[in-house]
């Protein structure tokens, strides 16, 4: 896994299942503990985010003797991203890091690994060599199948232009395509986190019988809901939205319905990257204000800062957002396209994508009426182990298991035959 996907979330899952023979990435802090202790006397106002970040590249719960790390292709691929203002040239990146990634992990050695789990655009060259070893291979589809998700960022492009730089999504990108394809055809099973993505799988060929939805989890303990509402029903209804603020999560639609309620009925916070071009935000500083990236461990109370939790993407695979505004208590307003697991109408409401109109009128809903607010809060309430890491645990278990008896049976099958 190249990236500290969901914070590691999934070798950690199964190595808590005794199923994790051994777990490959990239930069990563956990596996050197004299490193770190002497990377930590340097002092927080003084040390370089990208440090801070990689002392953030670890988990406790995995042990440091299960995994291996290839931190100068980290440091490659930070490089090069900082190098690429494109996405074309982003593309390019990808499909370098996921070959040098399955090059160092063949040189290392699978072990004794009887299935191979990998991510999307970053396993083909894996599952190649792992197939002619006769070896199982999983393929967790993080995301849209990138046909699709070009086609829809060329439409957002069109709506918004001027609004993301540097974002030239491709005519098509063939080899991302073509990459994608293989990986689907030599993948014994996807794991898709959301039907968004397992719909997208199947409108581009892929067969019903490989896929599985496992929607994500997040951990229990770290997020929960405040004490109480805000018991001022005058007050502005209080509206966040967390993840990259960009084209892809539907931003500029959202700036445009807070817009419609204006700044004495919503106040608004984006938390995170913003990708957008400030000029084109400024017009949206009454109804909105932009926090950038903050530390993860800020997160749980800037969760309990808000009212209701709000994510109108256009491309996702299934937002880890989501999952952790309902456990933090916040009805959730988003669109399909997010995958998330709201009920409409019980958790929060599933809204269509390019629509602020009726963002706006969901929303307006919310401020003007506080009690199907407190209704659907409480109603999260019932959704705490359907987000949790336990349900999450089970379901990639259960793939696991399929996926091994199906191979002890087509073995027994062929001994039968000899």
């Amino acid at each position: 896994m190249v990236g500290a996907r969901m914070h590691y979330a999934v070798p950690r899952l199964l190595h808590e299942a005794g199923l994790l023979e051994r777990f490959f990435t990239d930069s990563y802090i956990g596996n050197k503990p004299w490193l770190e202790s002497i990377l930590r006397t340097v002092p927080q106002g003084v040390a370089p985010r990208g440090l801070l970040r990689w002392l953030g590249r670890k988990d406790a719960k995995l042990p440091a003797n299960v995994v291996s790390s290839f931190d100068a292709l980290g440091l490659w691929y930070v490089w090069a991203r900082k190098r690429t203002k494109t996405r074309t040239g982003m593309e390019a990146v990808y499909r370098e890091v996921a070959r040098r990634f399955s090059r160092a992990i063949l040189q290392t050695g699978l072990g004794d690994a009887t299935i191979v789990w990998g991510f999307n655009n970053a396993s083909l060259e894996l599952f190649q060599a792992a197939r002619g070893q006769g070896r199982q291979c999983i393929l967790e589809q993080t995301i849209l199948p990138a046909k699709l998700e070009f086609k829809l960022m060329r439409e957002e492009l069109g709506r918004w232009p001027g609004w993301q730089r540097g974002l030239d999504v491709l005519g098509s990108d063939e080899l991302a395509i073509d990459r994608a394809e293989q990986e689907w055809a030599l993948a014994h099973r996807i794991v898709a986190g959301s039907d968004f993505v397992r719909e997208g799988l199947e409108s581009c060929g892929v067969p019903q019988t490989k896929i599985r939805v496992v929607p994500y989890g997040v951990d229990l303990n770290r997020f929960w809901p405040a004490a109480k509402l805000k018991g001022d029903r005058s007050a502005r209804l209080r509206v966040l939205f967390v993840g990259e603020v960009g084209l892809r999560k539907g931003v500029p639609d959202l700036l445009e319905a807070l817009a419609k309620l204006g700044s004495a009925t919503v106040e608004a916070r984006f938390v995170g990257e913003v990708v957008l071009d400030h000029d084109r935000l400024a017009p949206f500083a009454s109804v909105a204000t932009f926090v950038g990236s903050v530390p993860r461990a800020q997160m749980p109370e800037i969760f309990r800062w808000a009212d209701v939790f709000v994510l109108p993407s256009i491309v996702e695979g299934s937002a880890t957002a989501t999952y952790e505004a309902l456990l933090s208590g916040l009805p959730v307003v988003a669109t399909q396209n997010a995958g998330s697991i709201v009920q409409s109408g019980v958790e929060g409401f599933i809204v269509p994508i390019r629509d602020p109109h009726t963002l706006a009128e969901t929303l307006g809903r919310y401020a003007s009426d506080r009690e199907l607010l407190a209704q659907h809060r409480a109603a999260t309430l019932q959704c705490r182990d359907r987000a949790g890491l336990d349900r999450y645990k089970a379901d990639l278990v259960s793939v696991i298991r399929e996926i091994a008896t199906s191979d002890r049976c087509r073995k027994r099958k062929l001994d039968d035959i000899d």
